[in-house]
């Protein structure tokens, strides 16, 4: 019946967001990966980095923008990590 179906789809979700979860954790790897490079290349954090960045302290290089976008894309996949163990987790 309903509880059934109810339980079906939960089961369902949760593994969704799971999957979901250990694609992110991987992505998340590169991306760290990657912002490493740069900080190590240019002796300066990526949250250093970005604030200064978006403070306009930088030019338009490449790199910069490049550093940029990972940082930009490292941030939202932790929005998304913590959205997801919020809901897996619950």
């Amino acid at each position: 019946g309903l509880e059934f179906e109810k339980k079906y789809i939960e089961s369902t979700i949760n593994k969704m967001l799971k999957v979901e979860l250990g694609m992110v954790k991987r992505e998340l790897k590169q991306v760290k990966n990657s912002l490493d490079d740069f900080e190590k290349r240019y002796k300066m954090s990526s949250d250093e980095f970005y604030m200064k960045f978006n403070a306009g302290e930088f030019g338009d290089d490449r790199e910069y923008i490049k550093w940029y976008a990972y940082k930009d894309t490292f941030n939202k996949l932790m929005e998304r990590l913590k959205e997801i163990e919020k809901i897996v987790h619950a």
